[in-house]
């Protein structure tokens, strides 16, 4: 049996998609007003005393949060002023604007005429049923009305491993931040990863002690930053919390969509793996690293992986047949180093937007020394792809 001598660059995006059911709403009307950010991203939310017929909406969907109340109240908006359910990236923006920190949040709605609450708790137990939570599950609920008269509820929940003490929306330049969290589930380490308005990720000290995370950092140039807490759990590493703070700068009212580099080159691709290859080693040739050769041994391992996230219905290193070390064991492999991205979202270009975005999941794709990448995705019934990229030297 092969031994892997180092496998330290693991992640997971934060980019699983929205779950909704189809409503035949006219197209888009209006736009939803400017965003105001809190002063400060942290949790939880003390959420609002519920009405008497949210109790067993909330006894399904989790802890009644009041940031995620906020954002299905936008997300509501959204849906009966444009037709649509905010995007995944709109929907973690609007997150971060309302102060909570945690990642890959979930959305769903239902509409109907005359829908009863008891109609609606069993179309949310749905939902539920592919949920997967490993820590507490969060939820906000918001209702509506459309204009023909039918009645929606919508849904934000989160799966919340950790807590994080407020940390300021806004800085001076150069000003030092304390972070400070507390792990809500059993973690072996944690890193506190940040990606600035220029240059790659990096790493800062962090330190874990029992459940209580800390880390001390400078944002040294103007602009946004984001900060990542990326923690060891028992499906392996992941993102559990994140904020953005703006040095010297105001946050954005309104979330604009961009490409991230690369996305062009998945035209004229054979396949989704081949698509994401190709995205990669776009992105790589921006920042001036090589090219990345496709290794079929690399393919099986992403395909087998992405098949078990599948079945599991959660995205994790850990899931399924172990860990990335123990699969390439298991393999027969032997390399020096290693990494793996894992995702899912609406597309493949969105999945590639989501780990470029994510500062543990940028460095992997632009990291030096690899030199090989597997590459593979499942597409699913309800419209989501399924994402798994490995990287070795």
């Amino acid at each position: 049996m092969a031994v892997l001598k180092q496998i330290s660059r693991l992640g997971i995006a934060a980019a699983l998609g929205l779950f909704a059911l189809p409503l035949a709403i006219p197209a888009a009307r209006a736009e939803l007003p400017p965003l105001r950010w809190k002063t400060s991203t942290g949790s939880p939310h003390q959420g609002a005393v519920l009405e008497d017929r949210d109790v067993p909406l909330y006894a399904l969907c989790g802890a009644n949060d009041a940031a995620l109340q906020a954002v299905a109240k936008r997300n509501l908006a959204s849906l009966l002023d444009t037709g649509n359910l905010l995007t995944s990236d709109d929907l973690s923006f609007t997150l971060r604007a309302e102060g909570d920190p945690h990642v890959w949040a979930r959305a769903w709605s239902v509409a109907g005429q005359m829908l009863e609450n008891d109609d609606i708790a069993r179309r949310m137990k749905g939902w539920i049923s592919g949920f997967t939570a490993l820590g507490e599950r969060r939820c906000g609920i918001a209702r509506g009305t459309r204009a023909d008269g039918a009645n929606v509820t919508v849904a934000v929940g989160i799966d919340a491993l950790a807590d994080m003490a407020p940390l300021p929306t806004q800085a001076r330049v150069g000003q030092w931040l304390k972070l400070e969290g507390t792990m809500l589930v059993p973690a072996s380490s944690v890193k506190v990863i940040l990606l600035g308005p220029k240059g790659a990720p990096k790493t800062v000290l962090a330190s874990l002690s029992g459940d209580s995370i800390r880390s001390t950092f400078a944002v040294d140039q103007e602009g946004p930053w984001l900060v990542q807490v990326l923690a060891t759990v028992s499906t392996g590493p992941r993102p559990v919390l994140e904020a953005m703070v703006f040095a010297g700068s105001s946050p954005p009212s309104r979330f604009v969509s961009l490409p991230a580099p690369g996305e062009e080159a998945a035209k004229g691709a054979v396949d989704d793996p081949d698509a994401l290859l190709r995205m990669v080693n776009a992105a790589r040739a921006g920042e001036g690293q090589a090219a990345l050769t496709r290794d079929p041994r690399l393919d099986k391992l992403a395909q087998a992986h992405a098949d078990e996230m599948v079945k599991a219905k959660m995205v994790g290193h850990d899931v399924g047949k172990g860990d990335l070390r123990a699969r390439m064991t298991d393999s027969g492999l032997r390399v020096r180093i290693a990494g793996e991205n894992l995702a899912s979202a609406r597309s493949i270009e969105h999945a590639h937007r989501a780990l470029w975005a994510s500062p543990s999941h940028r460095d992997n794709i632009l990291y030096n020394d690899f030199r090989r990448m597997g590459a593979a995705a499942v597409r699913t019934t309800d419209g989501s792809v399924w994402v798994a990229e490995v990287f070795t030297n």
